[in-house]
């Protein structure tokens, strides 16, 4: 196959919804609230608005009020007041406001394609007077490859996002491969470890972030930092530039989703609601350990205690030692690489792909 790229195809607007839309758009079958369901544990996909584990807030059983019924599978969910997107392969039931779009030539690849799209056309809409409702995103506009007809060029689509996953794997391989002496070797598990507590300051330099207010962003692609749990901690993607742009930095949040760290290996803007912290080891592997660890203290913070520079400072976290009682970073980040390279290859399993 040859390589695609999205400059190659033509491109044009369509309705997402209504009589001349692309998706049909209905109302889940179900929109059961939480506190009614009957079956709580189960096999089935219980989708809310939530904005991860695609939707999936549990699993619940077939047993449900009889008033309620089954969404079949291979149809992307939106949940319009939090604007999240996902497909849905399987049957699931949902919670309250979630709508359903679906399309005789849906696939997987092609609503990973679509979903994106979908995505930057709901950021407009807002709890304002540009709220979110049935009626408006039936109205809203999505440009989509077309062919010569002028139709959209489903297969394209798909072609594009299977040429995507292939890059991918391809990629996944070849870090596999490189890891595989390093995985023939025992690592010991973290409850081997001698544990000892460290401040952070005295593992890595703490800075200050900047905000980049609303009026002022211009969009962009570089990641912009805020306080959010979600999405690696990226708030927005952005066209400004400040003194807080730097890569291979831990972000925490000392407002909004307080507590949560994220490594950031790539050049990014850190907001003033987070606090950018440059390791003094130089090691990707150690920097998600480290976001980790700092991730399990963020239940000691809320409304009555709050994440300053100073407290963040003085915070300690427990880290794994060597024999002069030590960090032992080269530990730490050989322990991270197992895990990925575990991760990676259960999903090749899964693919039933060779590694």
């Amino acid at each position: 196959m040859n390589k695609l790229s999205l400059e190659q195809v033509e491109w044009k607007e369509f309705l997402i919804g209504g009589k001349d839309g692309i998706f049909s758009i209905s109302s889940s079958n179900s929109g059961i609230d939480k506190s009614k369901l009957i079956e709580v544990i189960g096999k089935i996909p219980y989708i809310t608005r939530s904005e991860v584990n695609n939707g999936v807030n549990l699993f619940v059983g077939k047993e449900q009020s009889k008033k309620y019924s089954l969404n079949k599978g291979n149809v992307i969910t939106i949940g319009l007041d939090t604007q999240t997107v996902f497909y849905q392969p399987h049957f699931f039931y949902t919670g309250q406001n979630i709508q359903i779009l679906e399309h005789k030539n849906i696939t997987k690849y092609i609503a990973l394609f679509i979903i994106p799209l979908l995505k930057i056309q709901m950021r407009k809409f807002n709890w304002g007077g540009n709220g979110a409702t049935l009626t408006r995103l039936k109205r809203t506009k999505i440009l989509l490859p077309i062919d010569s007809l002028g139709n959209p060029n489903w297969k394209f689509m798909e072609d594009y996002m299977r040429q995507q996953e292939e890059k991918l794997l391809k990629s996944l391989k070849n870090k596999l491969k490189k890891k595989n002496v390093l995985n023939s070797e025992k690592i010991k598990p973290l409850s081997e470890c001698d544990w000892r507590e460290f401040f952070i300051e005295d593992i890595t330099e703490i800075l200050s972030g900047k905000d980049i207010y609303e009026k002022e962003r211009v969009c962009g692609d570089t990641p912009y930092i805020t306080s959010t749990a979600n999405n690696n901690g990226i708030g927005y993607f952005v066209d400004n530039i400040n003194l807080t742009l730097e890569e291979n930095c831990v972000s925490v949040n000392r407002n909004g989703s307080v507590g949560y760290a994220f490594y950031h290996p790539y050049i990014a803007l850190y907001s003033n609601d987070t606090r950018k912290l440059r390791p003094k080891i130089n090691d990707p592997y150690f920097a998600i350990f480290l976001s980790n660890m700092i991730t399990l203290q963020k239940d000691k913070y809320g409304y009555g205690y709050k994440m300053g520079t100073a407290r963040l400072k003085r915070q300690k976290i427990m880290l794994p030692v060597n024999s002069n009682n030590k960090p032992d970073f080269e530990y730490m980040s050989n322990y991270m690489k197992k895990i990925e390279s575990e991760k990676i290859k259960t999903y090749f399993q899964k693919k039933k792909l060779s590694y």
